[in-house]
């Protein structure tokens, strides 16, 4: 009761504000705001502020991350930081951009309440129900329109209200529904009164306005003479409209008590329509497949048979040349459940070394900062093995520092055990909350002697393919300042023998860097844990002709391959990883800070298997035995996907003007591209219908992906509205919504599409 009674203490001291210093990034500013948790829980409130009070809030349910202590760029990068305790600090991580809202509370008692109390509010967040989420929803864009906040809207506020919200709506029809919904003066009778809604009688209105005609004829279709259904229409429905034949009259009867509003019905064991609004809004009525969003897959193979979730130059936030680096670009990295991440090492002040593109002007931060993220943050996502790949440019020494940071720091983390002497990669499972290092290494000593020279020096001449030692070296750069600078340092870089630490190699053991010379070469020479990396052009031109992509797939087998941007990608662009998924190539190395249709793709794959950031490859890109030209498929791999784009609801809007919606519907496949629009829908972002069919040939349907872009048709250029890529393989079949995702990855709920899908044979 005491522990009870304890967060009740702290919740009440949320509710009742505390007056906190927020801290500024770079600056000596500092600035007053009180902070106050809503009563609800969803919001807090800060003041003062230039913005209304609708505005100045922040969702309980935007925040990624509450973060203890001075742990953030802000924090570290602020000119006043050393004046505060860090036990009074902590740090709000907010929204798909991850803005940072530094704070410092008047005590230490007081920063533990509103860490403990925000992770408790945030936690009550996660896991209301879908109709309260809905309503808590629709009060929010109420109160956006309260303009005076008086809790109460009128009629003429009503239908401005529903045009920012993307609609145009008949005003009578609109009227006759507002004065159904007006509860008070309709029980009244007081026909003389102004008419006004306050929040919850809004919510009626809005429920009744928004009716789902295509919903509504869904499920009479399966109601019989009445206006519910029984566990067995239930069972019906999801047996011939969404294929999924394990289900059970009781497992509908588990989902009724679930979603059933109404207490007297759901005693019934029977549901109504609002129940089975409710159940088609929430997992299962979802385009994708609830069960992967577990970890479904075998993870005991050997690592090689995995795609895995990798990130190109990871500490950078913006682009090649004169972008800032950051640490914070790790931890998002690995929030968002990025398993291999890119460190490109250099000579730093105070034998300490540093993280930054070589040659060029961005920022510089410090390799032990990356490494404690590292500790902190690898397996708060999904607890399967991180690879750090390692760009080594330090002298000897610097290298012996950082093989004490990786140790010290990571401790029993770091993968340190001798090789399997089966030949075999460790499976992810076996490797679990393990971090392991890709980088070059130290050739094993073949004698006694060769072992006495290794441990009397220490150290060794290297030599390796330079792209693999230096992929900035590669850049294409037309700033001048950068080229000059690039031309000198490769200069000086002759000079100097380009030397290897043993205590920094003897980390690598299953990651072995070694210059790409081609896939008979590697065959006939390489260890199962010695891999290459190549550029996207190289690996897109070995990828694409027939002659060499089946021995891209046979070597993807054994190897491990890791693909990285061009050199001409200065702006931190990205190519599309779908054609080097498709020979088996399992590290495909991505801008993670850049919103993209490449990021899209790559997002949208790795949401399968509980975004574990491993993703087990097809059998053909397993097994020895099977061949495989993704080329030339055989047709045995096609399927036929029939896709009905049947409505839109709810769209966000780009600017004031409702929107006119279409939808660009694309197939990323094994050596096949489709692409289909719908009809442009004039004047209706808020429930839009275009009842659009078409069928894609899908081959290889493992490997491909579908992707949703919604567009508003303009004049000039159409904007962009939200997107949603899905595997094919993690598609449900029937009547099911698509959910929308804005180009930072934000979810735009409750905007999203109906669709309905078939799978069958071509």
């Amino acid at each position: 009761m005491a522990g009870q009674s304890q967060v009740q203490e702290t919740i009440h001291q949320l509710h009742e504000g505390t007056d906190f210093m927020k801290i500024i990034e770079k600056s000596s500013k500092k600035y007053n705001r009180k902070f106050t948790l809503s009563k609800d829980f969803l919001y807090i409130t800060y003041s003062p502020s230039k913005k209304p009070p609708s505005k100045a809030r922040i969702s309980v349910e935007d925040i990624r991350e509450i973060r203890q202590g001075q742990e953030t760029d802000g924090f570290k990068k602020s000119k006043v930081r050393n004046k505060y305790p860090k036990d009074n600090s902590f740090s709000l991580i907010v929204g798909a951009e991850s803005h940072n809202i530094n704070l410092v509370a008047p005590t230490p008692e007081a920063a533990k309440n509103w860490v403990q109390g925000l992770r408790w509010a945030k936690k009550k967040a996660q896991n209301i129900d879908v109709r309260e989420k809905q309503a808590l929803w629709i009060k929010e864009t109420f109160r956006k329109a309260d303009i005076n906040q008086d809790g109460k809207v009128d009629f003429e506020e009503t239908v401005k209200l529903l045009r920012k919200m993307n609609m145009i709506v008949d005003k009578s029809h609109a009227k006759k529904v507002f004065q159904t919904a007006d509860r008070t003066n309709a029980s009244s009778g007081d026909k003389s009164s102004d008419n006004v809604l306050d929040e919850n009688e809004f919510v009626e209105f809005y429920r009744t306005i928004t009716e789902r005609s295509e919903l509504r004829d869904l499920f009479k279709s399966y109601a019989g003479e009445d206006d519910y259904w029984t566990p067995e229409e239930f069972k019906d429905f999801m047996h011939k409209e969404q294929k999924r034949y394990e289900i059970t009259p009781k497992w509908c009867e588990s989902v009724i008590d679930a979603y059933e509003p109404t207490e007297e019905i759901r005693k019934k064991k029977i549901l109504s329509y609002d129940g089975f609004l409710m159940f088609m809004k929430g997992p299962n009525g979802k385009l994708f497949n609830p069960f992967h969003s577990t970890v479904y897959q075998d993870m005991k193979q050997p690592l090689t048979h995995y795609f895995i979730a990798s990130s190109h130059n990871t500490y950078l936030q913006k682009d090649q040349l004169r972008g800032p680096s950051s640490v914070e670009a790790y931890i998002q990295a690995l929030q968002r459940g990025c398993r291999c991440v890119e460190m490109d090492v250099w000579d730093g002040p105070d034998d300490d070394p540093i993280i930054y593109h070589g040659h060029t002007l961005t920022s510089k931060i410090k390799f032990k900062d990356v490494v404690e993220a590292v500790d902190k943050y690898a397996f708060e996502a999904t607890p399967y093995p991180v690879i750090l790949s390692l760009e080594n440019h330090c002298s000897v020494p610097q290298q012996a520092v950082m093989a004490k940071y990786l140790k010290d720091i990571l401790g029993d983390k770091l993968y340190m055990q001798p090789v399997r002497k089966d030949g075999q990669m460790p499976s992810p499972e076996d490797l679990k909350e393990r971090i392991l290092i890709k980088m070059q290494k130290l050739p094993e000593p073949t004698t006694s002697e060769d072992s006495a020279a290794n441990l009397t020096n220490m150290e060794t001449e290297l030599e390796g393919d330079v792209s693999e030692e230096d992929e900035a070296a590669d850049l294409e750069v037309e700033d001048e300042e950068i080229r000059k600078k690039m031309e000198l340092e490769k200069k000086q870089s002759k000079k100097n023998k380009v030397k290897l630490a043993k205590e920094l190699s003897d980390t690598v053991v299953l990651f072995k860097s070694v210059g790409f010379k081609g896939f008979k070469y590697a065959k006939e020479n390489y260890q199962f844990f010695e891999m290459s990396s190549l550029v996207e052009g190289k690996a897109l031109d070995l990828a694409t002709k027939s002659s060499s992509a089946p021995d891209f797939v046979e070597h993807s087998k054994k190897f491990f391959s890791r693909i990285y941007p061009a050199g001409r990608r200065t702006n931190s662009s990205n190519y599309n990883p779908v054609k080097m998924w498709n020979v088996g190539a399992q590290i495909v190395a991505l801008n993670y800070q850049t919103p993209c249709t490449e990021m899209d793709i790559n997002i949208g794959k790795f949401q399968q298997n509980g975004k574990s950031g491993y993703i087990l490859k097809p059998v053909f890109l397993r097994k020895s035995n099977m061949q495989f030209n993704p080329n030339k498929p055989d047709d045995q791999y096609t399927q036929k996907l029939t896709l009905r784009i049947i409505s839109g609801q709810q769209f966000p809007k780009p600017d004031r003007e409702v929107i006119d919606p279409y939808v660009k519907v694309t197939l990323y496949g094994v050596n096949s591209e489709q692409e289909y629009k719908t009809s442009v829908v004039d004047d209706n972002g808020f429930n839009p219908t275009w009842d659009f069919e078409e069928n894609f040939d899908v081959k290889c349907p493992e490997l491909a992906l579908l992707r949703f872009a919604v567009y508003d048709k303009d004049v000039t250029t159409d904007d962009f509205i939200g997107q949603y890529t899905i595997p094919v393989a993690s598609i449900q079949m029937g009547y099911h919504h698509v959910p929308l995702l804005s180009a930072n990855g934000a979810d735009l709920s409750p905007a999203s599409l109906f669709v309905h899908t078939l799978m069958s044979a071509p």
